[in-house]
């Protein structure tokens, strides 16, 4: 039986190889979190350990930095399932949670592979890819992002912004010595700005650089949601002014195509600060 207690927020600590960038965590990015909670109180649990001989914290969360983040600004017990992992199991949990939540950015995938790598929890990539059932290609193309030179990364307002397809262009952009440093410096002075460049903006600046007068456009990256098996079910593209979802003809019959209908108007018809978490809840009805 699963064991979930309350807890209180600021005696929880996150977990040393949690998969966010807490640091961009604030009332800003987090709003529809903190309207949900205050709304509907909080609908799932984080994921944690108890803490034994700890003077500072009572728990350790494997996930859940938002749902922590939104209990201490809002000083309101946290819901916490109590399960007692080894690293790796930690790691699968962690990462079945953002299959279904798709929130967690390439660039915070990479980091949290890198850290795996170097803490040992892990030997090679290859390993990680058959942990979380992923191609090597894949984990390898997100460790690449994780190498991005501080400077680089420091352009974008927030990393959590870098796409996979953009970070792969300036990592090739960087490997090649004559147009390194000029990129470098690109960022530099981007970041130096007073008004924050788009991401879009920021992308393109870097790509053209060093491009001797050529022109970039935006590359059009589609995001794959996958099962829990780690399976593609659909995809979501980011157009300029809508986001389409691609669904595979031959899984959609026409009762699910009216069904994906009636609860996407429902979701578009309901307030904006509808949360996550509601909006999963939802999806499991």
């Amino acid at each position: 039986m699963t064991d979930v207690i309350l807890a209180d927020p600021f005696r929880c600590r996150l977990w040393e190889f949690h998969d966010r960038l807490d640091t961009y965590l604030d009332e800003s990015t987090c709003r529809a979190e903190i309207a949900s909670f205050s709304r509907h109180g909080q609908l799932i649990p984080v994921l944690g350990r108890r803490l034994l001989g700890d003077q500072e914290f009572d728990f350790e969360l494997y996930v859940g930095a938002r749902r922590l983040f939104v209990a201490r600004h809002l000083r309101c017990r946290l819901a916490v399932e109590l399960r007692d992992l080894t690293a790796r199991d930690a790691i699968v949990a962690m990462d079945i949670e953002n299959r279904q939540r798709s929130d967690v950015s390439p660039y915070e995938r990479g980091l949290s592979y890198s850290r795996w790598l170097r803490a040992g929890i892990f030997k090679s990539q290859d390993e990680i890819a058959h942990a979380l059932q992923l191609s090597p290609s894949q984990v390898s193309r997100l460790l690449r992002l994780a190498r991005l030179p501080a400077a680089v990364v420091g352009a974008f307002a927030n990393p959590r912004d870098i796409r996979e397809a953009w970070g792969l262009e300036i990592a090739d952009a960087l490997d090649d010595p004559p147009r390194r440093q000029l990129t470098i410096n690109r960022a530099r002075s981007i970041a130096k700005r007073e008004h924050k460049t788009s991401p879009e903006d920021v992308y393109r600046e870097l790509l053209s650089a060093s491009a001797k007068g050529r022109k970039f456009r935006v590359v059009v990256r589609d995001d794959v949601v996958k099962d829990d098996g780690g399976n593609p079910l659909f995809r979501v593209r980011r157009l300029r002014h809508y986001i389409g979802l691609l669904l595979p003809v031959d899984s959609v019959s026409e009762e699910k195509m009216s069904h994906i209908r009636f609860q996407v108007s429902r979701i578009l018809r309901s307030p904006p600060d509808a949360s996550s978490d509601h909006a999963q809840s939802a999806a499991r009805n």
